[in-house]
Formats: C-alpha cells, sequence, structure tokens
C-alpha cells in the first residue's frame, strides 16, 4: 500500500492590491504555485473604469463575485457586449478581441482564471494601489505598457476600434 501526501497553499485576504490603469487586482494563486500553468487573481473595476479592446494568446476565466461587469467579445457565442452579474461565468477564449467595462454604480468585482503568459504581464505593468483616484497614465506609464504589450503578444485596440464598440477613450 502506498500513502499519497499533497501540500496545499492556502490563499489569505491580506493579500497586497495593485492598479492596473484603475483596476484594482490582487494576485491569488501564481503559475509557479500550480506547476507553471495557471494563475489565480480577484480583479475589482470601480464604476466607470474600462479595460479597452484587447486580445492576447491565452485563454481567461471570470467569476463574477460582486456588481455586474459588461464584456464586449468580438466572436464566438458570446459575440458583442453582455451584461453578467453575480454567479456568472464568462470564459473568453484565447486570441479573441475582447473588453470589459463598468457601467454601473457599484464596484465590479471578480476572480479571473488565466495562464502564465499573461500573469507575467501583469506583473510588469502594475504598480502598488493607493487611496487616491487613479490619474491618467504618464508618456513613460504608457510607452512601458507599449513594451510589455509586444514583449507578452498582448495586442491592443487603437483609439478608433475602441470606439467602434462604444469605448471611448482619453
Amino acid at each position: 500500500m502506498s500513502i499519497t501526501t499533497e501540500t496545499h497553499e492556502s490563499v489569505t485576504s491580506n493579500r497586497q492590491t495593485f492598479d492596473i490603469f484603475g483596476v484594482q487586482l490582487q494576485f491569488l494563486i501564481a503559475p509557479e504555485q500550480a506547476s507553471g500553468k495557471i494563475s489565480v487573481y480577484q480583479g475589482t473595476l470601480p464604476p466607470g473604469i474600462v479595460v479597452p479592446l484587447h486580445s492576447h494568446e491565452e485563454p481567461e476565466i471570470f467569476y463574477v463575485l460582486e456588481g455586474k461587469l459588461e464584456v464586449y467579445q468580438e466572436s464566438g457565442a458570446q459575440r458583442g457586449w453582455s451584461t453578467t452579474g453575480v454567479g456568472d461565468i464568462i470564459a473568453v477564449p484565447g486570441n479573441i478581441k475582447h473588453a470589459l467595462r463598468n457601467t454601473s454604480s457599484s464596484p465590479a468585482t471578480t476572480v479571473m482564471i488565466t495562464q502564465d503568459q499573461l500573469y507575467g504581464f501583469f506583473r510588469e505593468v502594475v504598480k502598488p494601489a493607493n487611496s487616491q483616484q487613479p490619474a491618467p497614465p504618464s508618456q513613460e506609464e504608457m510607452q512601458h505598457l507599449f513594451a510589455a504589450a509586444a514583449k507578452y503578444s498582448y495586442w491592443m485596440g487603437s483609439p478608433e476600434e475602441n470606439a467602434a464598440i462604444g469605448i471611448q477613450l482619453g
């Protein structure tokens, strides 16, 4: 008879919160904690925050914990904008152009699951969150974002492409 033991890591609520252009992000499980394959986050979009049109190679899964979130997908069964609420699950396949926005008056919080490449991108562009209202990104922050996007094969829509789906940038 053989006995197998497993090591389980506990996720605590004392995690540092980071800011990624207005989205509040907590890293719950890093790829190295999951055999280098997946990562898990908690993300909060305050009212009025938008994640512009973008795509990346890796899929994302969102589980809505709180609030309402509008999700745009360019193709597939969920093509166009759809509104999701508490308990809903959104699966965005890799390489599908998509965007997120919170047009409600309350924060929208999700748990997000993705893979290691997107984790690397997030780690490179986040900064520690503070209690102040997020300021528009500086030219340096935008240059850093574009460099990280190129490094991690993260495509970002132009202002015109975002306007075509109802998102006004800047």
